[in-house]
Formats: C-alpha cells, structure tokens, sequence
C-alpha cells in the first residue's frame, strides 16, 4: 500500500461535486472548455506599459549627399551639393493603449519623435556655384501616431500539429505632426540650403523626414512580430503539456486553447484540457467506474466577477469542476488514497489503545495489554474539490474506509471498519514581494462524520466510536497533514519583469462550481525571467532575456556571440558606430548587448537573447 501523501489535500485546484449526475467523462477523456484564461481592459493596459521596453531609445542615420559638377572651377558652372551626417533620430512612447472591441484588439501608440536636439546637433553642409554654407540643425520633438487591430486565433503548431495561439497584426496606419517649424538651423545661410535642395526637388521639411520616416517605418516593421509574440506569450504560458509525478503516480496533464472571444469586456482564451493515468492500483480496481463526474456549465461571463472580488483585477484563470474531477479521480484511481497508517509514518506507537479511546474502554478484554496496530485506508469514493465552502478550496471525501487490524489469537484480524465523510479545506496566501503561494489548511474535522460498518467483536459500541473519531482523526493524521501542508509554497513566475501583485481567489460561475483566480499584475522582482543580475556583474538563469527584451540591460559581459555597448558613449560617438548606450538618466554601469549580425549603427536591442 502507498504510504499517505498530504498533497491530495491541495491536489490540483480544480473543480467540485455539484451532486449525484449520470453524465461522466471517460478516463482520459478531453474535457471541452477546461478552463478560461480572460484579460480585461485593465490587464492589457498592464501588458501595454511593456512596449516602450521593445523601442530602442535613438537610432543613428547614415550620411547622405549630393552633388553635380562639384570642386572648382566646374562649380561655377551650376555646381551644386549638399551632406547632411551626424543624425540620429530619438523615441518615447508617450501614450500607448490597446482596447478590446468586437473581434480585434485596437492599438495605439503615440512616439514622440526627435531628430538631435540644441546640445548634439546634425551637420549640413549645402553649396551653390562655389558658395557653400553649412549648418548645425536638429528638430523639435514632434508626435508620431501608429495605429493598426491585433487578431488573436488558435491554429495548428506547424512543427507538432497541436493547437496553438497565433497572434496577428494588421497594417500599420503612420501619421505625423511634423512641420517646418519644428526643424532649426542655425549657423547658414537659410537660403543658400534652399536653394541647393530645391534644385534637388527638395524642401528642408522633405530632407528632414526623407530621413526619419524610414527609420520610423522600418522601427514599426521591426516592433509587429515584438507585439505579436507578447500577445502569444503572455496567454501561452499557461499552456500545459507535461507528466506531472505526484507522490509516485504519474500523471498526464494537458491545456490546450482552443477558441478565443474578444469583446469590450476583455479577451478570453478557451483550453480544453484533461488529466489522466494509465495505472490502475491494486486497492482502486474493486471500485474504479473508469469516469469522472460531468456536470457541465457555461464559464462565467467574461469580464464579471463574485461579489467579493474587488473591481478592476487585470486577469482571470476560471478552472471548471469537471477538469479539477477529472484530475482528482486520476490520482484517485493511480492509489493516492491507498496507504498504511502506523509508527513509522505518525510518529509514535500506535497500538490497541486507540481502539480502548474510541470505544470507552469497551475493547479492554480483547487486548489486556496494547498490541500493535495498523490502519488501512479503503478509498471507495474519488474525491473531489468544492469552491463555493468556507475556504478557498475543498476536498470533499466520501466513503474513505479506515479498517484497524491487529493481532488477535495469533492472526491479523479487521477488529473495527469506519467510513469517514468530510470536507478538508485549504486557503492560499500569496505574497506579491516573493511571488510564493503558500497553504494554510483547515481540516474542517467539525464537519467530520463517522460511521461503523464493521464491528463484529464489540457490538453496541458503534455510537461511541463514531462520536470519539473526530478527536482520533486529528490526532493521527491532523498534525501530519496540517504540518506538512503548511509548508507547503509554490513559487510563481513572472514574464519579461511582469507578474503577479495579487491574487484572490472565490467560487464562480451561477453555480460555483467553477474556482475564479482573479489577479493584478505589475512590475515585479521575483520569478526566473524577472531580470536583474547577479553578484558578479552578469545576469543568471533567463534574466537576460526579459532584461535585454524591456531595455534594462545587464553588466557586461554579455554572453557570447553578444557584444556589449557602451553606456558612457556619446551621441556622436555612438552614430560613429560604437554601439547604443543608454539613454540619459538611466542607470549607471550598465551595458545593452547587441545581438550578433547587427548594425553598430542601430545597436537595436533583441528580445532573443538567451544565456
């Protein structure tokens, strides 16, 4: 026999018993509809504030020129010429927002866009028959507003087949607020330039945006499949393909979306999933009806929430009692209810003595002195999870058997059989500063009801023994399983530096019978992609990459083939191509990474980067 596993107490947070139904779930079997993954107006407001990470701060522009019949004396023969190097062009987000609407999420950004400024100038130079001038220009910062709809839909993974969330963006509407008063030239002969770019068919406003409006354009080309991979990123990991091992059973867990809804209320993604084991234990086969209980419902409405929940969380998971039943039953039926109780697993002897505790003594005759004792648990039942109790969570057990043997006139005998019928609860607290879940467990032992089926060598002691085993029940199992439940933590990721702040957790759905997490996010430290480095300068584990991904690079050295830029560099000296260094104000010692293959011109920041 397995030996008890406190974790079925937690189990899986899925699903309740809403009641004696026909329908059922085959073992194995895909549960339409598992679970829900929502992201209100709110949360992609959240998941919108990383984008600005995804911008570089400034691109440096190559040198252009011009000319015909140049160098004297064919210049004075209509000889014309103009250059302009030295210019980099700046951005800031200034405003960003994607807002859910009927089947497409709507985006916005406005950049506020500068071409050098007063205190690091570009260089023109423009000359006419021989007489040249040259100038020191930049532009005032001016507004760029790109809008564009974000689709999201499930398709086959082109490589495994399986489902998979395929975000897409559409064309990217470009209009700006640039004007020839934005642009300043000092130090020329303002005429003499336009003379020489009019002969080119040019104005300074055309010069000007001719060489912006390219490095704009090919910026937004760059940042689609950057919002494209957030959007997929940020639903797909909660995806689920994996063999979990709990306590020795294996257990095949899979969710998977399958649709997706947009409306003004938000975006819900729906997975279907299921649960499963190929093992059938020796104790289980007597009892094992091969299903799980099916009592579907509709999920809640996207966007609402119970009464307790304060408004404006940012996410939603919804699981379905059907796929936490379907789970529960699998371990179950894998033997996770079938143990031993005795010595070596309470700790203490356990003995006839017990028998003489619930039975008031009546079982004094039978075993004069105390005998060893074992309990064997009989599970007839599958548990399942209730969200809509006291606590955050649970387990309802029904007709879990407890048969007490113990040596009598030289062989093992069943002296008592006790059904047990109960609801075990468990709350979890999360703390946002370390992102750990932890569980706090009420074992709901007032509640608790016993009933005798086996008595054969004391009859007449069956009331006292179901009134004495609440009392016996705690101290056998209570401190054991409160003891180790309640250090129970699961530490929770975190994507690119965002994660959970809070989280709360209440039965949904017009029965309850689905469990709602309802979550806000934000910036946070914890997590394995949180970024950040370590003590010797570099970044560990994925942090790198949702580092370098949201602009806040890590110390050099940068893992090889990267190369590191400068952060003391100059404006001017990085259009020299001595890479991209961070933008004013930023925090010092710190260095970007330029991946492999890239232009020191541009030193655009990667979110590929991997360790």
């Amino acid at each position: 026999m397995r030996s008890w596993s406190p974790l079925l107490l937690l189990a899986l947070p899925l699903g309740t018993l809403s009641g004696a139904a026909e329908a059922a779930h085959p073992a194995g079997a895909s549960i339409p509809d598992a679970a829900t993954i929502d992201l209100t107006p709110e949360g992609l407001q959240v998941v919108t504030d990383i984008l600005p990470g995804l911008l570089p701060g400034d691109i440096a522009v190559p040198a252009i020129s011009d000319g015909a019949r140049t160098g004297f004396p064919q210049c004075l023969l209509g000889g014309y010429e103009y250059e302009v190097s030295g210019v980099y062009v700046d951005f800031e987000v200034a405003s960003a927002s994607i807002v859910p609407n009927t089947g497409r999420l709507d985006l916005e950004i406005t950049l506020l866009v500068g071409v050098n400024s007063p205190s690091d100038p570009f260089y023109l130079h423009g000359e006419v028959e021989c007489i040249g001038t040259s100038c020191d220009g930049y532009v005032d910062p001016f507004y760029a507003t790109v809008t564009t709809e974000l689709g999201l839909r499930v398709i086959p993974d082109p490589t495994t087949g399986e489902p998979t969330l395929d975000a897409t963006v559409g064309d990217l509407d470009l209009s700006y607020t640039l004007t020839g008063a934005n642009i300043h030239l000092d130090n020329c002969f303002i005429g003499t330039v336009e003379d020489v770019l009019n002969w080119f068919g040019l104005s300074i406003y055309d010069l000007i945006l001719s060489l912006a409006a390219p490095y704009i354009d090919g910026l937004l080309g760059d940042f689609a499949p950057e919002i494209e991979t957030l959007l997929e990123d940020t639903f797909s990991s909660l995806q689920l393909n994996e063999e979990l091992d709990v306590n020795g059973i294996l257990l095949a867990a899979q969710l998977a979306p399958s649709d997706v809804a947009i409306d003004p209320n938000g975006v819900r993604i729906y997975m279907d999933g299921s649960m499963s084991t190929d093992t059938v234990a020796s104790c289980i086969q007597e009892y094992d009806p091969s299903s799980s209980l099916e009592t579907a419902t509709d999920p809640p409405v996207l966007g609402s929430a119970p009464a307790g929940i304060p408004t404006g969380y940012h996410a939603a998971l919804n699981l379905s009692d059907d796929f936490g039943n379907q789970a529960l039953y699998s371990l179950w039926r894998g033997g996770l209810l079938c143990y031993q109780v005795d010595e070596e697993l309470v700790g203490f002897a356990l003995d006839t003595g017990l028998l003489n505790s619930l039975a008031d003594g009546s079982f004094d005759d039978l075993f004069p002195s105390p005998s060893p004792m074992v309990i064997q648990t009989r599970p007839a039942v599958p548990p399942t999870l209730v969200f809509d109790g006291d606590n955050d969570l649970g387990l309802n057990l029904e007709q879990l058997g407890l048969d007490f043997y113990a040596d009598l006139d030289g062989r093992e005998s069943r002296i008592v059989a006790i059904d047990i019928d109960m609801v075990a609860g468990a709350d979890l607290e999360f703390d946002g500063t370390t992102g750990n879940l932890g569980v706090v467990v009420d074992l709901g032992t007032d509640a608790l009801t016993a009933t005798v089926t086996d008595n054969e060598f004391k009859p007449g002691t069956e009331a006292a023994i179901q009134e004495n085993f609440a009392g016996l029940f705690d101290t056998l199992l209570g401190s054991l399983v409160g003891g180790l439940l309640g250090d129970l933590s699961f530490a929770l990721p975190s994507f690119t530096g965002l994660g959970l702040t809070d989280l709360a957790l209440e039965g949904a759905g017009d029965q309850g019978d689905w469990l709602g997490g309802y979550a806000w996010l934000g910036t946070v430290s914890y997590g394995a992609e949180a970024g950040g480095c370590d003590d010797t300068g570099g970044c560990s584990g994925g942090a790198r990459a949702a580092a370098v991904q949201r602009g806040a690079c890590c110390s050099s050295p940068c893992p090889w083939p990267w190369s590191p830029c400068g952060a003391g560099a100059t404006k001017t000296e990085r259009r020299a191509g001595q890479g991209r260094g961070l933008p004013a104000g930023s925090a010092q010692g710190l260095y970007p990474c330029m991946p492999p293959g890239s232009s020191p011109a541009t030193g655009q920041l990667s979110s590929s980067c991997q360790v």
